[in-house]
C-alpha cells in the first residue's frame, strides 16, 4: 500500500505536499519522496525513512521550489524494499520530463517487461511502476493520448498522479481498487489518496476520481476530464475501510470512522450470547469497531493498552521477525484495567496471527480471567494481488486452518469473525450501491485475471 498525493498552480506547493504526505503516513512508512517543478525545472528528491525527517531535516525547503508537485510514500508489497524504489520516478524522454507516484499493483507486469525487454528497454528498478514510464517514452502524440495509450496497456491496480511540466495529471483503473479523490484548496486542484490529506492542508474534498477516470489539470482549471475505459462492475479495495484509511476520511458518502462503528454494532449482534466485562481495542484500527461494539451492547469501553507512538504499524512492516517485535515495543497491557476481567478483545483483521498472539499472550500473563477475541472482517483466506501486503496463501493463518484451530492457536475463549455480508452493509452509506467492493482476500474470487507466472513477488508498489 503506497499514499500519493499531487498539487499544481501552488507557490507552495512543496511545502503543502510534504503536509499531505505526513497525513498519508500511515499508507507507508518505508520512504518518501517528492518532485517539484519550477525555478529550477523538475526536480526529485526522495529518501529512505518518514516524511518528517526527510523534509525539512535531510532535504532542505530551500531546494524544493516550484509551483506544482507531486509526492509519495511507500511500503514494499514484494520488490526491494530500497532507494531505489522509492518513488516519484522521474524521466527525460521525447515528451520531455514526467515524473510518476502509483498506488497499486499491475498484474500483467510481467508479460509487458518480457515484451519491452525484447525492444531493447532497460530496467534499472524492480519496481513494476517502471513499465509505465517505458510505455509513455514509446508512445506517441500529445501527453493526453500518450497516457491513455499507455495505461490501457495494463491490468491490476493502478492510482497514479503524474507531472508534466506545470500539468498535473490523475489517472484511476478501471475497476478503482484504490482510492483516489480530488480537492482544492484556494486556486489549487488536489489529488490524493485520502479526503484527509486534502482537508490537512486547508482544502475541500470535491469528488472521487472514477474508475477508469482520466483528469488533466493545469493553471487551476480542469482541462479536460474523461473515462478512458468503463468497466461493468467497480471493484474497490474493502480492506481499505477495514484497515489503511484513516478515520476521517471520507469514503463512499461516510467517514471511515462511522464503517468501523457500524463494523462493531454488527459483531456485538453476532455475539449478543457472550458476556464479558469490559470492550477493549487493540489500537488504533480496532478502537471504533470496539465503540461501536460497547454502544450496542451496553458493554463498558475501555482502553486496554498503553500504545507506543514512536514505532510503527507492525501489518506493514517488510520481515516476520519485525512484525513480532514491533507488536512487543507497541503495546502493553495496563494491568488495572486488564488484571480479573472478562474481556471482548476486538482487532481489524487477522492475516498471519503474529501480532494477535503476541497482544493475547500479554493480557493473559497481566492476568486477563477470559479473552473472546473479535475481528471487524472475515478471516483473510488468499492473497492480495492488487496493492495490499497478504502474502502467500500458506502464509495466511486463515487460509490453512479452522476457526477452531485459529483459537486454540491464539489461546482465546472465542473467536468471532464479522460475517462478509455485515462488513459489506458498513462499508457504504444507505445510498451506495453495495455490489461496488472487490472481497478476493476474503472469497478467493478475483475480479481480474491473475495470471499463472504472476507469484507474490512480481511486480510491487
Amino acid at each position: 500500500m503506497c499514499g500519493i498525493i499531487g498539487i499544481e498552480n501552488n507557490k507552495n506547493a512543496s511545502t503543502l505536499v510534504s503536509a499531505g504526505l505526513v497525513t498519508l503516513q500511515h499508507r507507508g512508512e518505508e520512504s518518501a519522496g517528492i518532485t517539484i517543478n519550477g525555478k529550477y525545472g523538475m526536480q526529485t528528491f526522495k529518501a529512505m525513512g518518514l516524511v518528517s525527517r526527510i523534509f525539512g531535516e535531510e532535504i532542505s525547503y530551500d531546494k524544493l521550489v516550484g509551483s506544482s508537485a507531486i509526492g509519495h510514500v511507500r511500503y514494499t508489497t514484494s520488490s526491494n524494499s530500497s532507494l531505489i524504489n522509492a518513488q516519484p520516478f522521474q524521466i527525460n524522454c521525447i515528451h520531455g520530463n514526467i515524473a510518476i507516484a502509483h498506488n497499486g499493483n499491475i498484474t500483467n507486469f510481467l508479460k509487458i517487461k518480457e515484451s519491452l525487454l525484447k525492444k531493447g528497454a532497460i530496467f534499472s528498478h524492480t519496481s513494476d511502476t517502471e513499465i509505465l514510464l517505458h510505455l509513455i517514452a514509446m508512445s506517441k502524440g500529445c501527453i493526453q493520448t500518450v497516457i491513455e495509450n499507455s495505461v490501457r496497456k495494463l491490468q491490476g491496480a493502478f492510482s497514479l498522479v503524474i507531472l508534466k511540466d506545470e500539468t498535473l495529471i490523475g489517472v484511476r483503473d478501471e475497476n478503482g481498487f484504490r482510492p483516489l479523490v480530488l480537492g482544492k484548496v484556494k486556486d489549487s486542484y488536489i489529488l490524493a489518496s485520502e479526503s484527509s490529506a486534502i482537508e490537512v492542508i486547508g482544502g475541500k474534498y470535491i469528488r472521487d476520481i472514477c474508475p477508469g477516470e482520466i483528469i488533466i489539470i493545469k493553471n487551476g482549471k480542469i482541462q479536460n476530464s474523461f473515462i478512458y475505459k468503463k468497466n461493468k462492475k467497480q471493484n474497490t479495495c474493502i480492506f481499505e475501510q477495514v484497515y489503511f484509511s484513516r478515520a476521517d476520511s471520507l469514503v463512499f458518502e461516510q467517514t471511515i470512522k462511522a464503517a468501523r462503528v457500524k463494523m462493531g454494532e454488527y459483531l456485538a449482534e453476532q455475539m449478543k450470547n457472550i458476556k464479558a466485562d469490559i470492550v477493549m481495542p487493540v489500537p488504533d484500527t480496532g478502537y471504533f469497531a470496539a465503540l461501536g461494539f460497547s454502544r450496542a451492547s451496553g458493554i463498558i469501553f475501555e482502553n486496554g493498552f498503553i500504545r507506543n507512538h514512536y514505532v510503527g504499524r507492525s501489518f506493514i512492516k517488510p520481515s516476520q521477525n519485525l512484525r513480532a517485535l514491533v507488536a512487543e515495543l507497541k503495546l502493553r497491557p495496563i494491568s488495572d484495567v486488564v488484571t480479573g476481567k472478562e474481556i471482548i478483545l476486538i482487532d481489524d483483521s487477522i492475516v498471519r496471527g503474529t501480532t494477535s498472539k503476541v497482544l493475547i499472550n500479554s493480557l493473559r500473563k497481566t492476568g486477563a480471567k477470559k479473552i473472546h477475541f473479535a475481528l471487524s472482517c472475515p478471516p483473510i483466506i488468499s492473497s492480495c494481488y492488487y496493492g495490499i501486503d497478504t502474502p502467500k496463501k500458506e502464509n495466511l493463518i486463515a487460509a490453512n486452518n479452522t476457526i477452531e484451530n485459529i483459537k486454540k492457536h491464539l489461546n482465546v475463549d472465542s473467536l468471532t469473525f464479522l460475517s462478509l455480508q455485515n462488513l459489506v452493509n458498513s462499508c457504504c452509506a444507505n445510498s451506495i450501491n453495495k455490489n461496488i467492493f472487490c472481497t478476493a482476500c476474503l472469497t478467493g474470487k478475483y475480479p481480474t485475471k491473475i495470471s499463472n507466472n504472476l507469484s507474490h513477488e512480481s511486480g510491487s508498489i
